[in-house]
């Protein structure tokens, strides 16, 4: 779909040019010279395309992405049961009671986003909400063990056991609550900045009991039952230094069908992009594009747009205070074009870094903005003959 929209763009670009043949020549060529000359090269202005993004128009809030009250957003993630237990899943020792929390695994379903990028970024302020529901009258205690994996890279939670609230009878038969897993007991900001392609998790329950089970205990008509879950919460407060995503797509310049084209790649001496842009994020962006020749695994020319967008400044707490304005050129030149038709690939990478090359943590609204004007000018070299 990519590869597709980005072809129907520089097709709709060609369909452009000659639209605009007749209001956009800026050269003035005597005609009585044409029987004389065979190219023609006039430099050619198309109008600038004017829009307006912000991350709410962009990605709208589902159970995966929400925005706070304060427009913070942030990415959730839950799994349910992770914990389901009777007593009868636990061993039969009269007082210290143990049952299993049966391994399972919890698949972010990003390995494939995962394995085109590379760089670091920090997470700062993740959270794992542990919900729980128990009617268990003594005290309950969870070892929980998890650990991220990217590969062949693990880091361990590092959490230690905890207690659950319990049920005060006879007027509290069960307690809904939620402990909190957070930098401040665990290792989940480095977990999470890993980032993990799944989070695997086992442990166990310890049970208490103030007295010996039996027939006669006062506890012993009460259904016991405690059931856990997790969800995970990313807020995207964060530090990111050099992230850069890679993806190599077809040569869509010179996909083999060129004579249908109104233009062949090389009938251009030059295409220039030239981008406005008023940031509105603290993100910095700069996008390269090489042309790659797979069977001698060479680069064979590049693009390189080092600044597209300069990182919006911040204040102490990581709140955007304004916008960063930059006026980037982007140029395509006829050696670009000409090496094309020796390429069989595309290899775009898009780089993004923080406001202070990521020494200082920012945080992501919904309502932050990115306000862009693009104007394109062309050189095409037309064959008269």
């Amino acid at each position: 779909m990519k590869k597709n929209l980005i072809k129907r763009s520089f097709r709709i670009i060609q369909l452009i040019i000659v639209i605009s043949l007749p209001g956009c020549i800026k050269d003035t060529y005597n005609m009585k010279m044409l029987s004389r000359q065979a190219h023609l090269s006039p430099t050619l202005a198309i109008s600038a395309v004017k829009g307006d993004i912000s991350f709410s128009d962009a990605v709208k809030a589902t159970d995966t992405i929400v925005f706070d009250q304060n427009k913070l957003v942030t990415i959730i993630f839950k799994k349910d049961s992770i914990i389901d237990l009777k007593l009868s899943d636990f061993t039969k020792a009269n007082i210290v009671k143990t049952a299993v929390i049966d391994p399972g695994s919890f698949d972010l379903n990003i390995k494939d986003f995962l394995s085109h990028i590379s760089g670091d970024f920090l997470f700062v302020n993740p959270v794992i909400k542990f919900n729980y529901s128990n009617s268990f009258p003594d005290s309950v205690k969870v070892n929980l063990v998890a650990s991220g994996r990217r590969g062949n890279k693990i880091i361990l939670l590092n959490l230690k056991p905890f207690g659950l609230t319990k049920p005060v009878l006879p007027a509290q038969q069960s307690v809904n609550s939620t402990f909190v897993i957070d930098k401040n007991n665990s290792n989940l900001p480095l977990l999470v900045s890993l980032p993990p392609e799944v989070i695997n998790y086992s442990g166990n329950v310890t049970l208490m009991a103030t007295s010996k089970s039996g027939p006669d205990n006062d506890n012993a008509s009460v259904p016991t039952h405690m059931v856990g879950s997790i969800e995970l919460q990313v807020p995207l407060e964060l530090r990111i230094n050099n992230l850069q995503f890679t993806d190599t797509v077809k040569n869509f310049i010179n996909d083999g069908n060129s004579s249908g084209n109104l233009f062949k790649p090389e009938d251009f001496q030059l295409l220039r992009v030239i981008i406005n842009a008023k940031n509105g994020f603290p993100l910095g962006a700069a996008v390269k594009m090489s042309l790659y020749d797979s069977k001698t695994r060479t680069i064979k020319s590049t693009v390189d747009a080092t600044s597209v967008l300069a990182a919006a400044p911040v204040d102490s707490d990581g709140k955007v205070t304004g916008v960063n304005e930059t006026s980037t050129t982007v140029e395509f030149t006829k050696a670009f074009f000409s090496s094309s038709s020796i390429a069989d690939k595309i290899i775009f990478r898009f780089t993004l870094t923080s406001t202070g090359n990521g020494s200082q943590n920012v945080k992501i609204y919904s309502d932050y903005r990115i306000n862009f004007s693009a104007a394109l000018v062309v050189k095409p070299d037309i064959n008269l003959q």
